[in-house]
């Protein structure tokens, strides 16, 4: 007799709430990077990087969407963070996306100059921030991934976030290569920015979505 199947959350409120708004954070940074992109801007997006849409006329679009990114960040490693286990492996997966989060809003705070002009300072901090935000977010994807193997409820996830890690990884590499050779590194950044986001997503709806379970047996006559 086969038994019946209930959907029940995994995880508290709290924390489904978090992802949630780590979700809405994922979606309006590409919308706003969408937005940008079909409103005719003079952005090559093969050429120029996402960085160079802010000093389009409709810019500021760009910023309040990966400030929005930022803080939706900030928020799924909260959510990650009562999603998992206390241990080393989270521990430091949770700093890493924290920080990978802060380096996001600094990007987001700190335009880069427009094309033409000399190097400034806040074009400085925002390739800092934004690079740094790269390498720690690539980092806390395999550390994540190492601490799903640990934790029952999300062993097998593992191998999905594993395989993005190493699609991440593998894209972060070819960027850095265009970069070299000058050959299409806005696209080869959009890229790697999309397997983030497609990870990001990911853990978001890992946390928010009920999982099947077998319905408790019933005791009695």
């Amino acid at each position: 007799m086969k038994s019946n199947m209930i959907r029940e959350y995994t995880f508290s409120w709290p924390v489904r709430r978090l992802a949630l708004l780590g979700l809405a954070g994922v979606a309006v940074f590409g919308a706003s990077i969408i937005a940008l992109h079909l409103t005719g801007s003079g952005v090559d997006w093969t050429y120029d990087y996402v960085s160079d849409l802010a000093n389009q006329p409709f810019g500021w679009l760009f910023m309040v969407g990966a400030f929005v990114h930022g803080w939706g960040n900030l928020a799924l490693t909260l959510a990650l963070r009562g999603a998992l286990r206390p241990g080393p492996p989270r521990t430091w997966a949770v700093l890493l996306f924290g920080l990978a989060s802060v380096g996001i809003l600094l990007a987001a705070l700190f335009p880069i100059e427009a094309p033409g002009q000399a190097p400034n300072l806040p074009g400085q901090i925002h390739r800092g921030a934004a690079s740094l935000a790269f390498a720690l977010e690539l980092a806390a994807l395999f550390v994540f991934s190492a601490a799903f193997r640990r934790q029952r409820v999300w062993r097998r996830q593992r191998p999905v976030s594993l395989t993005l890690s190493v699609i991440a990884a593998t894209a972060v590499t070819a960027f850095v290569i265009a970069i070299q050779l000058d050959i299409a590194p806005g696209l080869a950044e959009r890229i790697a920015l999309a397997v983030f986001l497609v990870w990001e997503v990911w853990a978001c709806l890992q946390i928010i979505r009920p999982q099947q379970k077998p319905e408790p047996a019933r005791v009695g006559p």
